[in-house]
């Protein structure tokens, strides 16, 4: 099922313990770079220069990557140097998302409206 229309129909349904859903663009091996080169490229699919990102990481375990603030700064680094692109905490017009479990990361780049968030 495309990732954007499970987001739609779990808006849609009665959810309790759902909070959170992220469509995931690729799962990726946990190794920092692969993870960065395929950010990277979907990044380049999608984004233009001078468009805004912030880069949100969730890490469970840590037998692969010991810390979600360093992989955060090397994906921004990485994004900033090779794309133009600039940092924006508080109104990006992306995000860039990690979600590492185990040996496997999935990754997404994303507008912020295509994040499912629900408040309960």
């Amino acid at each position: 099922m495309d990732p954007e229309e499970a987001v739609i129909i779990l808006k849609e349904a009665p959810t309790t313990v759902v909070s959170k859903v992220v469509p995931i663009d690729m799962v990726v091996r946990t190794r920092k770079d692969v993870i960065l080169e395929k950010i990277l490229k979907i990044a380049t699919e999608r984004m233009d220069p001078g468009d805004s990102f912030v880069v949100r990481c969730d890490l469970r375990g840590r037998k692969y990557i010991k810390s979600k603030e360093e992989l955060i700064k090397a994906i921004s680094n990485v994004l900033i140097q090779k794309l133009n692109v600039y940092p924006d905490s508080k109104n990006p017009k992306w995000v860039v998302q990690a979600e590492i479990v185990g040996e496997d990361t999935g990754i997404s780049v994303l507008e912020p409206h295509k994040i499912l968030k629900k408040i309960s």
